[in-house]
């Protein structure tokens, strides 16, 4: 599907020939005044230059990673500044980088702050910083530039787990522990929990462990328990799910406490045996 572009409209003439002599607060930019000419003081170049020098700076920021045409299919790439891996770097530019014909070529900052010209980008997105596409054909070159993808950077969602607890049946209660997204959806990825029994929300491990254990469903605990039957660590399946059961023959109250998998701390609803 091609892009679509917006019909931007100019305002009024006559608000447009108010702006003579002001300058716009957002870029600093001048707007040189009717009837300046070359005896004005300063002359019409003299201001029309130190617009353009205040513009061309302006510019230059978004300049910065741009990939050019340098002619028989050759490309360079202007310096600039970025972050990869929390780490500053800053990619000095380029110049003379050879291009094949007929072909389709990714232009890309490596993770050891080198040039690549590559025929596809490396799978991880967080070991480069892309910076265009280039397609050539009999001579001719187009370039797309891509490194909107680097400046324009959403930060994933921050997950959270969602704590279940079923009814008593046979003197056991489940509980599942699900990483979702923060609009609940689910997120089937592996992550390991550090789980503990306590006796009220957020609270110390509980004064005594449930009569019949605490038993892992689904997930794989993480060798033996920290404390039996109250605190274990368990990796989860591949849908993002851990459960447990607790079996306890008498009339406790339980809280189960969870965090792991970049979410913070959660504490389910009162797991509670009847008589």
């Amino acid at each position: 599907m091609a892009d679509v572009y917006p019909n931007e409209t100019y305002p009024s003439d006559a608000s447009i020939a108010m702006l003579d002599g002001t300058t716009d607060e957002t870029t600093g930019l001048a707007y040189i005044p009717k009837g300046v000419g070359p005896a004005s003081t300063p002359s019409y170049e003299i201001q029309y230059n130190r617009r353009q020098q205040r513009e061309n700076r302006r510019l230059a920021i978004a300049a910065e990673g741009l990939v050019v045409d340098e002619g028989l299919l050759k490309v360079g790439v202007y310096p600039f500044n970025y972050m990869l891996g929390g780490e500053r770097k800053r990619f000095e530019g380029a110049t003379n980088q050879l291009v094949p014909d007929d072909a389709t070529r990714y232009i890309y900052v490596d993770a050891s702050n080198t040039l690549q010209v590559s025929a596809a980008y490396p799978d991880d997105v967080s070991t480069f910083v892309p910076l265009a596409k280039v397609i050539t054909s009999s001579g001719v070159m187009s370039i797309d530039a891509e490194i909107g993808y680097a400046r324009v950077v959403v930060m994933p969602p921050v997950p959270r787990i969602e704590a279940s607890v079923g009814a008593e049946s046979g003197d056991t209660i489940q509980v599942t522990l699900q990483l979702v997204d923060p609009s609940g959806y689910s997120i089937a990825r592996r992550w390991l929990g550090e789980i503990w029994l306590g006796d009220s929300a957020y609270g110390d491990l509980a004064a005594t462990a449930p009569t019949g254990g605490v038993s892992v469903v689904t997930g794989q605990k993480l060798g033996s328990d920290l404390v039996s039957n109250k605190h274990m660590k368990v990796i989860s399946s591949s849908t993002g799910t851990i459960t447990i059961d607790i079996t306890d023959t008498g009339t406790p109250t339980f809280y189960v406490m969870a965090v792991g998998g970049g979410a913070d701390l959660v504490a389910s609803d009162a797991v509670t045996f009847a008589t």
